[in-house]
């Protein structure tokens, strides 16, 4: 059996609640590792078998054995196995118990540390589980692909509502998760080609195929605007310098006149005639 020291040291994780059990677990079995305890709630030392309550005795006279008989010093050894046994497993409850809430020990309160793990991963996996899968099933049809995420990011998600579904215990066949996925991407001209495309493939369209196709057609999209962004700055700041040129040498060809408003030299209009004189050129 393994030690039972260092057992009033203060774990250093949050207790359990209702909303932390599977970092709750990871924390408590490295806890119970380190204390080598955990080998007795994962099953591996099984509880071993009650000693008689009585020593052994002789067959004949039905007297009891001497203290040097082996038959004697094995009934001592089964019965310090035994009460070692009970020994860490108690310890093991005490060390679980004490990294529960006040308000849920009272759901899981038996009879070895097995069960008593057993019965919280029943609470905490098993039956929210069974009122999750509704939520995971909602997820996986109604997601919508956000175009800022990345493809292979947003595939990703889906793939882990596959693995949570399953894990609940209900079957989820890939062409279901495939259609989800084409069903998650925006009604645009290209993605509504490449769904199409890709439909037409039929019983040979797989997650690996639907996951390269996509990955691919995104990382193209994504080159093909950062170069048409590059070219529209381009364009645009030689607009802006052309521009800016122009202006200059605008301003510098109609420059007001700062002179005197007699000093104005006088425009001359060739053809003109004074509609009082006659004469041409005032």
């Amino acid at each position: 059996m393994g030690p039972i020291s260092d057992m009033s040291s203060v774990l250093s994780f949050p207790k359990l609640n209702r909303n932390n059990y599977h970092a709750w677990a990871d924390n408590i079995i490295s806890a119970l590792q380190a204390r080598l305890l955990w080998l007795i709630v994962d099953g591996w030392q099984s509880f071993p078998p009650k000693p008689s309550a009585n020593p052994p005795v002789n067959a004949t006279t039905n007297k009891l054995l001497p203290f040097s008989s082996n038959e004697y010093r094995e009934w001592i050894r089964l019965w310090n196995e035994h009460i070692q046994w009970l020994e860490s497993d108690l310890a093991t409850m005490g060390l679980m118990q004490g990294a529960i809430k006040f308000g849920q020990c009272e759901h899981v309160q038996s009879s070895t540390s097995s069960k008593m793990w057993d019965r919280l991963y029943q609470l905490h996996v098993t039956q929210r589980q069974n009122t999750n899968i509704h939520y995971y099933f909602q997820e996986l049809y109604l997601k919508k692909w956000d175009q800022h995420t990345s493809m292979s990011d947003h595939i990703g998600l889906f793939l882990n509502l596959k693995c949570r579904i399953i894990e609940a215990g209900h079957k989820l066949d890939d062409i279901l998760v495939v259609h989800a996925i084409l069903h998650s991407l925006p009604c645009t001209n290209i993605w509504d080609v490449v769904r199409c495309n890709l439909l037409d493939k039929g019983k040979g369209l797989t997650l690996d195929i639907l996951s390269a196709e996509l990955i691919s057609v995104h990382d193209y999209s994504k080159r093909d605007c950062l170069v048409n962004e590059k070219e529209n700055m381009l364009k645009s700041e030689q607009i802006a310098l052309f521009t800016k040129s122009s202006s200059s040498s605008t301003h510098s060809e109609k420059r007001p006149w700062r002179g005197k408003s007699n000093d104005k030299p006088s425009i001359r209009l060739s053809g003109t005639k004074c509609h009082i004189c006659g004469k041409e050129g005032h």
